[in-house]
């Protein structure tokens, strides 16, 4: 019933940047089972399952439940029952699809205790500067000389990095500008040029963390977070 599930984890991983955007799912079979469990319970939005996922308490960057982070009642609660649209499911099956990376992490132990050894997604956060970065998430994306959809679009690119000014407290007006009902963003192409691409096609609307973590000897969900520079 599931091999379908196996299937799509592969169909997705196909056509990235392996030099950016490197899955290391292989690495542990029982993580690639988890892995498989999430996607289900994403693609079917099914809060019991991705709840039978979640560590006793996720880490999260909302404040919305203190020190050491949400119960798993209150973590499904913020992130799905009190939204009016599915962001939170759309950000999950992004991260699942740009993988996983396969680290010794000393970070969330403050919160959550877990082995040493987690995964988190998407892969590339850990290849580029959040704040200063921004990753092309497509390929053959335009990238035009005015924010719009009337401007020349003097390059494309597939899952290349590219400077901005995208940090939150620094970032200048020209950054991030909503023309024809898309959000554009400012990005830096060299030699003192720039050029706006839709925002919705790069890392800057996909800047939750996911780190999984073993706890008690299972693979969990232990922190949901936005990194440094967000």
């Amino acid at each position: 019933m599931k091999n379908w599930i196996y299937i799509i984890v592969g169909l997705l991983s196909l056509n990235l940047s392996a030099q950016i955007i490197k899955d290391d799912t292989h690495l542990d079979l029982d993580f690639f089972k988890f892995k498989n469990e999430l996607l289900i319970s994403v693609m079917e939005k099914d809060t019991t399952k991705l709840k039978s996922l979640l560590a006793d308490r996720v880490f999260e960057s909302n404040n919305g439940c203190g020190y050491p982070g949400c119960s798993k009642e209150e973590f499904i609660e913020m992130y799905f029952k009190n939204q009016v649209n599915d962001d939170t499911w759309n950000d999950l099956l992004k991260i699942i699809r740009f993988g996983f990376a396969r680290i010794e992490d000393q970070d969330t132990k403050v919160g959550v205790p877990h082995e040493e050894i987690v995964f988190q997604g998407p892969s590339y956060h850990r290849k580029i500067k959040t704040g200063d970065e921004i990753l092309i998430l497509g390929e053959n994306v335009n990238i035009r000389e005015k924010p719009s959809l009337n401007g020349k679009i003097i390059k494309t690119s597939s899952f290349e990095i590219f400077n901005c000014d995208c940090n939150i407290t620094t970032m200048k007006k020209s950054t991030y500008q909503k023309v024809d009902g898309i959000d554009w963003l400012e990005i830096k192409l060299g030699n003192g040029n720039y050029g706006y691409v839709s925002a919705n096609l790069t890392s800057y609307n996909l800047i939750k963390e996911l780190t999984i973590g073993k706890v008690n000897g299972e693979w969990k969900i232990v922190s949901y977070f936005n990194p440094p520079g967000c």
